[in-house]
């Protein structure tokens, strides 16, 4: 049975094989979970209302799907959270228009993703040729209504944005040709199975912190007219994070699918993830500037990581599906 999982319980300490989640080097104010649980509230709700009609006008299957559908409501409504601490990060007002964009890019991704990894590997790799196609030429020709959604939900999204921007144009550029990396090193995998243990765990590292440190540069690119390379390489580092604690959550159903990512390759996952948890939330808090979007941004962080931590460890005592759904 499909099941959401709220996660509602704040910041408690967590100890890991490494230690508590005191001895991290940011701690968040008493006040700061109350305060993401609420707009958490409110941004699902603004999903909700912003993407319903159009996932009911476009792709109505999905729209009755249940599971997958609260899926990508969940997904978007991170995407929201998110897109509001680096809107603010950047000294920018996330205001009516900036939400619009985060919920649509948030579609966007999850739609992406399904084209990626849900339909087998003709598909795969049909999407990404088809996708480069549209990012040269402009040209997408729509197979079906998971494909009319996405293009109407891109085409939104482009129209909020000069995508001709050049940091936001490469950030784009740049995301695709991770996904097309990742993609190839499972659609081959003799591509990693002769190398040294070492090197194929260097390799996986790299495509996953590369996947979604660039979706989080576009996310930002789309909210803000510029960005420094000083914040770029921050937000970068944020982004990375993300897609290791998302993985470690994903593991054993990434196992039972066949997908090999560094996280499901390495001997104690979690003492890894404490690791590089430890080591980047270190790098985000000396480096980002003191102010209400820093504070969202490692809140979201820690809070993400103790979920996925929560959702490891039940999918290893009772299993799971790819569609759970944790808040």
């Amino acid at each position: 049975m499909d099941r959401i999982v709220n996660e509602r319980r704040g910041f408690r300490d967590v100890t890991t094989p490494t230690g508590p989640t005191s001895r991290f080097p940011w701690q968040p104010p008493p006040d700061l979970p109350a305060r993401i649980d609420l707009l958490a509230r409110a941004y699902r709700a603004q999903v909700r209302d912003t993407l319903a009609p159009l996932v009911q006008a476009w792709h109505p299957t999905l729209a009755a799907s249940g599971a997958e559908c609260a899926k990508m409501l969940e997904l978007s409504t991170k995407m929201t959270l998110v897109g509001h601490a680096c809107t603010v990060l950047t000294g920018h007002a996330f205001d009516d228009r900036r939400r619009r964009i985060a919920i649509l890019f948030g579609c966007c991704c999850f739609l992406a993703d399904s084209f990626l990894d849900d339909f087998g590997a003709e598909a795969t790799r049909l999407y990404l040729q088809r996708f480069t196609l549209l990012l040269s030429t402009g040209w997408f020709e729509i197979h079906n209504e998971r494909e009319r959604l996405f293009y109407v939900v891109l085409a939104r999204l482009f129209s909020e944005r000069d995508v001709l921007d050049p940091l936001l144009r490469q950030a784009i550029l740049r995301l695709h040709a991770a996904q097309d990396r990742d993609v190839m090193l499972r659609l081959e995998p003799t591509q990693l199975t002769s190398l040294p243990d070492r090197r194929r765990r260097a390799i996986l590292k790299r495509a996953a912190r590369d996947r979604s440190g660039h979706a989080i540069i576009v996310l930002t690119c789309m909210l803000v007219p510029s960005l420094s390379l000083e914040m770029l390489t921050l937000i970068f580092t944020a982004g990375a994070l993300i897609m290791f604690i998302d993985d470690h959550g994903d593991c054993f159903t990434d196992r039972h699918d066949g997908r090999v990512t560094y996280m499901n390759q390495v001997l104690h996952p979690e003492r890894v993830l404490h690791r590089i948890a430890l080591t980047y939330f270190a790098r985000l808090a000396a480096g980002l500037p003191a102010n209400e979007g820093r504070e969202l941004l490692l809140g979201f962080l820690l809070r993400y990581y103790l979920t996925r931590i929560d959702k490891h460890r039940e999918q290893r005592r009772r299993g799971g599906t790819a569609w759970d759904v944790f808040e």
